[in-house]
């Protein structure tokens, strides 16, 4: 009996210590596959808010979240709260939802896949939009900012939920359409630096903190 006890208690050291390698090295890959950036918000070269970028990878799972806070003076106190929340499952777009809030009222847009289409119900400023897509969409404006598209790709527009075609050009400089203002993407090999976001009052950019 004591023998026996002592080959279990030999057997079960290397055991535990191969358990807690792996649940080392799970909590490790999970950390190392969070990635954030940071950005600032200008118009005519002043800032005028702040945006940060956060993309969590979980073996096939994707999440991720776009948080942007802005306030300027136009002919009174403007300010707004913008989110953008997305996940993806095997680089297919699962569910998006954004929310709105501004001295403007308050927003909500999602984007849900539902067996064979993806369902839209997007209420923004001045514009709605309930028509289905029934096509598989695999990248949207949020990814943008992790991952360089293609020329040729159609994206979403989660806040619109209206399929854009990618457009390069220029070397790196990418260009979407979105309910009829176009936003280039500059990237620098494969990071994304600079957004300038086509407006009817006055143009933004977005830009990379480093």
């Amino acid at each position: 009996m004591m023998g026996e006890a002592v080959v279990k208690l030999r057997l079960l050291g290397p055991i535990l210590g191969l358990f807690l390698a792996l649940a080392w090295g799970i909590n490790f890959d999970a950390q190392s596959q969070i990635k954030t950036g940071k950005y600032e918000i200008r118009v005519a070269g002043f800032k005028i808010g702040d945006m940060e970028a956060k993309l969590t990878q979980s073996g096939l799972q994707q999440s991720l979240l776009i948080q942007s806070d802005v306030s300027f003076w136009f002919f009174g106190k403007i300010y707004l709260n913008h989110e953008i929340n997305c996940q993806y499952r095997d680089d297919q777009l699962i569910l998006s939802q954004v929310t709105s809030e501004s001295n403007k009222g308050d927003f909500f847009s999602k984007i849900e896949w539902n067996e064979n289409h993806y369902k839209v119900d997007a209420k923004t400023y001045e514009y709605e939009n309930n028509k289905s897509i029934a096509q598989i969409i695999e990248g949207s404006t949020a990814k943008f900012y992790f991952e360089k598209p293609n020329d040729g790709d159609f994206i979403v527009s989660e806040t619109f939920g209206l399929l854009s075609k990618v457009e390069e050009i220029e070397n790196d400089v990418f260009e979407i359409e979105i309910n009829g203002n176009r936003n280039r993407f500059y990237y620098t090999g494969q990071e994304l630096t600079k957004v300038v976001v086509q407006n009817p009052i006055k143009n933004y950019v977005i830009q990379k903190v480093n």
